[in-house]
């Protein structure tokens, strides 16, 4: 601590003296900090609840304990909603940041840790991209433990425990490095039992076919016949699912033809489980990325896999 001693004279006399001892900083409770920003940023003490496992109530009993602590009200209570006062505007903007920092320094310390390898993708490119060629991986380099999480929904590097995520879309994202792995491709696919002797199915005769898709991917049938040159033509009988793995795993059953994306199922499609039903391959204007934050570039298990992905 620095003492400043002013002497009454016509001169001032300024004397600086160290003291041995640091000032205490007064903090306020940690788990009440923690309930405050999960509300704040979801203004909802019930998703707040959900974000930290606890209960609504938990939530309101931390936050009017750091209201008493800091001598201020942060939210209003309004019918069925909670909003931020000023005063919470406020230590949002201060708290936030902080907590952020905080996981990051707790993220940058685990991710000391080279052979630990954390990557999110999307469960159709996990099940039949990632997966199958995952041995591959190891075997360049059998000393990363890979954990591997899927979802739909994009990744928030600040926030999630992650290294690395594929990214499908049309770039990748704005302060991330990547690169891009492939294009999309569409063709429909269908199982041997399905392919007349002629060996292929023509525009017509496909409409009128079972035709697969997968709930998240309800205008590709659609693409394909306008690319086709038939973009009214009627489709007599759909069968959808909820994903794109589900819907080629229908195919090869037999259930119908499914249009599919052609690296997910080129292996498939060597080994004859899948045929291609009709030649015309459309691309869309889509791709996949691998993505991760350009700070852990130079981590080791984030080159190697990049290393791999290039060359997979």
């Amino acid at each position: 601590m620095i003492l400043l001693r002013a002497f009454a004279s016509d001169k001032f006399t300024l004397r600086l003296r160290k003291t041995d001892s640091m000032p205490t900083r007064r903090l306020p409770p940690l788990n009440a900090v923690r309930a405050f920003d999960a509300a704040a940023r979801r203004l909802s003490f019930k998703e707040a609840g959900v974000e930290l496992s606890v209960t609504p109530g938990a939530i309101s009993r931390q936050i009017e304990l750091l209201e008493e602590h800091l001598g201020v009200r942060l939210f209003d209570r309004l019918h069925r909603k909670v909003e931020l006062t000023a005063s919470g505007r406020l230590f949002l903007n201060e708290v936030g940041p902080a907590l952020l920092r905080i996981a990051n320094a707790s993220a940058s310390l685990s991710a000391e840790d080279e052979h630990v390898l954390r990557i999110k993708l999307p469960p159709t490119f996990a099940i039949r991209w990632f997966v199958p060629r995952l041995a591959r991986f190891h075997a360049l380099d059998p000393t990363i433990s890979v954990q591997v999480t899927t979802s739909h929904d994009p990744v928030d590097f600040e926030r999630e425990q992650i290294d690395a995520a594929i990214y499908w879309g049309v770039e990748i994202g704005r302060g991330l490095g990547g690169i891009r792995l492939f294009g999309e491709t569409l063709v429909p696919v269908c199982s041997p039992r399905l392919l007349p002797a002629l060996g292929t199915i023509g525009f017509d005769d496909l409409a009128r076919n079972v035709l697969l898709h997968s709930f998240r991917r309800p205008d590709d049938w659609r693409r394909w016949f306008s690319a086709a040159g038939l973009p009214e033509i009627e489709l007599h009988r759909l069968l959808v699912f909820e994903n794109s793995s589900l819907t080629y795993q229908g195919a090869i059953d037999g259930l119908g033809i499914a249009l599919a994306q052609l690296a997910f199922v080129q292996d498939d499609l060597n080994t004859g489980r899948l045929v291609i039903a009709n030649p015309l391959q459309v691309e869309t204007e889509t791709a996949y990325f691998l993505t991760y934050p350009r700070e852990r570039a130079h981590l080791r298990r984030i080159k190697s896999l990049q290393d791999w992905m290039s060359m997979a």
